[in-house]
């Protein structure tokens, strides 16, 4: 795995530990792939969700 893809794994899982909340609409993944992930990093939604599932070292 290339540096810059753990680096974007990284920071997307960071982002969502910060705002994620298991019950709220608004804070959600979806909405967080929207409100934060998609306008800084634009990636697709799907890739952000492989980010997540990511084990990094």
């Amino acid at each position: 795995m290339h540096l810059s893809t753990k680096t974007r794994a990284r920071r997307a899982q960071e982002i969502v530990a910060k705002y994620y909340e298991e019950g709220n609409q608004s804070k959600c993944l979806k909405a967080i792939w929207r409100r934060y992930i998609e306008p800084q990093m634009g990636i697709c939604y799907i890739r952000f969700l492989a980010y997540l599932k990511m084990k990094l070292n």
